[in-house]
């Protein structure tokens, strides 16, 4: 797809009925993160093609090209959790709607509530809880691994209104399973991204969506249980600025499963030392690691991949292409959602191919809504192209979608965007702008197959004039 980018995105228990246990049974959905193991993969290959030819820096360079998303999940997981002593196991809840006032992520969206935060399966199970919403009432939680593939995904456009109890465990967890829980799904790595997502139209929904969010929970299993449970794992760290990337990829995988999967493609890079105990690096090693490093980096900055269909998903789908492809939607989109639960174009340029800009020109669109999946919704919002983030405007107002804007006679939508506000207080379908370069972004939450395969396109914006702004 042409114009998509990839965005990076972003209290009170709720009580249930005394659990009971019982082992795993016939009837429970169970979710694995990857149903099997992957022996005749795309990096399988390209690694098999240089080792034949003995090509050990060409070696070097796919290691780390494989490593690069472990490795980046990594330096992000210290950065925010080790050095700020965040805790495991506990929500981060973002409890308003993102406006000019929230600098923390560029490109945020302007749509629902966000929960954040980190699994820890290492000592035991761990259970999210999630309420039943009301109707129409998008949600989704989504899970990534220290690889950056997508674990798990679901919400409103699977389950409609219903929520329920999802256990998380590490892939060869046995255990008995309370009768309460609805799903149990099983990871690669005991450290697990949460994301999760609540619609908030803003104005008086916001109470709703924050009540809504307020009930949303995480429990180990023995606290899910009421009972005294195991201490949680102690780790020791390494410090980022004090090691290289084979060591902190190791690091990685010496816990849960990855090793596993990813074992006939870490045999051909054992004289790194990569997938190997710690060793003392030869010269030689640490000459080809940096090499390895300088030269993957060029590599996957530059590929250059516009579409996040290609560079984001599950293990199964990103084994299909080279690592290279998979890193950089980990350098462009870390923790961004698959292309079937969002897609996202990005509008920089108009309909004559000038750059958007609300100090010149007011512009409008006219266009038929992007075809979705049930439950999904969509909208447009508006960044400032100096900061990537939303602008401060007179009426408070970043973004319209089919939640908030009046449909024409023909069902298709009309925007008019300006960066002078007066006038357009009761217009639901002005969106204002800021009075410089700017942009905006479309997300499509679930989008339809028409979307997904480039049936349905957006419409550039159009100036409609030049006046001089108040």
């Amino acid at each position: 797809m042409k114009k998509t980018i990839l965005a990076s995105t972003l209290a009170c228990a709720f009580m249930v009925t005394a659990p009971f246990t019982t082992m795993a049974k016939q009837g429970m959905e169970v979710t694995t993160a990857s149903t099997a193991i992957h022996n005749g993969t795309v990096p399988i290959e390209m690694a098999g093609e240089a080792a034949q030819k003995q090509d050990q820096q060409q070696l070097a360079q796919l290691a780390y090209e494989y490593a690069f998303s472990i490795d980046e999940a990594y330096k992000y997981f210290y950065q925010t959790v080790v050095e700020k002593d965040y805790p495991l196991n506990q929500f981060q809840n973002i409890r308003v709607l993102a406006d000019d006032t929230y600098t923390a992520h560029p490109s945020i969206n302007n749509d629902t509530l966000h929960i954040m935060g980190w699994m820890d399966l290492a000592a035991e199970p761990v259970i999210i809880t999630i309420p039943d919403h009301d109707e129409d009432r998008y949600w989704l939680f989504h899970t990534m691994n220290m690889q950056h593939f997508t674990d798990s995904a679901f919400g409103s456009p699977q389950r409609g209104t219903k929520g329920g109890s999802f256990m998380y465990v590490v892939e060869g967890w046995e255990g008995e399973v309370p009768e309460s829980v609805d799903e149990v799904i099983y990871v690669e790595h005991p450290l697990v991204k949460m994301m999760g997502r609540i619609m908030d139209l803003g104005g008086e929904d916001s109470a709703t969506a924050q009540k809504l969010m307020d009930q949303w929970n995480i429990r180990t299993l023995s606290a899910y249980l009421g009972q005294k449970g195991p201490e949680p794992v102690v780790r020791d760290y390494p410090h980022p600025e004090h090691t290289n990337w084979v060591e902190r990829t190791n690091f990685v995988l010496s816990e849960g499963t990855m090793i596993t999967h990813d074992q006939a493609l870490l045999d051909y890079f054992k004289f790194l030392g990569l997938g190997t105990p710690p060793v003392n690096f030869t010269d030689e090693q640490l000459r080809l690691i940096q090499l390895g490093k300088e030269k993957g980096f060029l590599r996957i900055k530059n590929s250059g991949f516009d579409d996040s269909r290609d560079v984001l998903g599950t293990r199964a789908e990103m084994t299909r292409v080279p690592n290279f492809q998979h890193a950089y939607g980990t350098l462009m989109g870390q923790w961004g959602l698959p292309a079937k639960h969002t897609m996202y174009t990005g509008d920089f340029f108009d309909s004559e191919g000038d750059v958007l800009d609300g100090s010149k020109f007011d512009y409008t669109v006219t266009f038929t809504p992007p075809p979705l999946e049930d439950g999904g919704f969509w909208s447009y919002t508006a960044y400032s192209g100096n900061t990537r983030l939303m602008e401060n405007n007179a009426l408070n107002r970043h973004s319209r979608g089919d939640r908030t804007l009046i449909p024409n006679e023909d069902g298709t939508y009309t925007i008019t965007m300006s960066s002078n506000t007066d006038g357009h207080e009761n217009n639901p379908n002005f969106l204002p702008i800021p009075d410089h370069r700017w942009y905006s972004v479309l997300r499509m939450y679930t989008p339809g197959e028409e979307v997904r395969m480039d049936e349905w396109k957006s419409v550039p914006f159009t100036k409609i004039k030049t006046s001089a702004k108040k």
